[in-house]
């Protein structure tokens, strides 16, 4: 099943209603966010990792976004050790952006090189005209994130549940033309505590790897090879409707 919405808020209510009123056939879902990011000027440079800093440039969908933080879960974020969607929201940002985060890492020095770094070089690269150099290799900017020498590895012990292993799966960039696509996959995504946050963070990685290369951001295709829960499902989707937001 796809859910379609031009703002990340927008293709998040979407996709939670669907899921917590069973709509989905499946047990994956994909979502297409058309207009992730809201400022295509590339203008400005931010260095924050906290979500406020970011909302006159990524589509939160404000109405979403207010709903969304002043949510209270019942367990800490790993990250922030606050309760509030909010937090949840700042935890996913650094999960993917900072040195310390748990995709980041993985990114960066997983395979023992830098495949981000790899991307930007390659998205950077122009012909002797000065134009962007597409072809065959710039359809191939994938990167991985579940790294199988400790994620899969540690999946494969025999035991109930293997906890803490990565959830994203890796990240496709897709250049068209000028335009700079970001595809995402999941092994399993929890649909309350973080699946807004991290399409956010994406959102912001994506408008930062546009900034350094000269890209107009596109859309975000975020695949959830398994939807689930973190037992805040229906709670979040009652909260979203006296917020008036469903």
């Amino acid at each position: 099943m796809i859910v379609e919405g031009r703002s990340i808020g927008e293709a998040y209510i979407k996709a939670l209603e669907a899921v917590v009123e069973n709509k989905v056939p499946y047990w994956y879902l994909t979502v297409h966010i058309s207009q992730p990011v809201r400022d295509t000027g590339m203008k400005r440079e931010i260095s924050s990792l906290e979500v406020r800093d970011w909302l006159d440039v990524i589509n939160v969908e404000d109405s979403v976004f207010q709903a969304f933080s002043r949510f209270r879960f019942s367990k800490p974020d790993p990250w922030t050790k606050g309760f509030t969607g909010e937090d949840w929201i700042n935890g996913r940002i650094k999960d993917l952006l900072h040195p310390d985060g748990y995709y980041n890492k993985a990114l960066r020095s997983g395979f023992s090189f830098d495949q981000l770094k790899e991307v930007e070089e390659r998205l950077r690269a122009r012909d002797r005209r000065g134009k962007k150099m597409h072809g065959g290799a710039s359809n191939a900017l994938v990167c991985q994130v579940f790294l199988p020498h400790e994620d899969l590895r540690r999946a494969c012990f025999l035991r109930p549940c293997a906890k803490g292993l990565r959830c994203l799966v890796m990240i496709d960039f897709k250049p068209e033309g000028d335009t700079l696509n970001l595809m995402a996959v999941f092994r399993s995504q929890y649909f309350d505590t973080k699946a807004y946050g991290n399409f956010i963070a994406l959102a912001i990685l994506l408008y930062s790897m546009c900034r350094r290369t000269d890209y107009r951001p596109g859309a975000i295709v975020s695949t959830a090879n398994k939807v689930t829960f973190d037992r805040h499902g229906n709670l979040l989707y009652q909260h979203f409707k006296r917020e008036g937001v469903i």
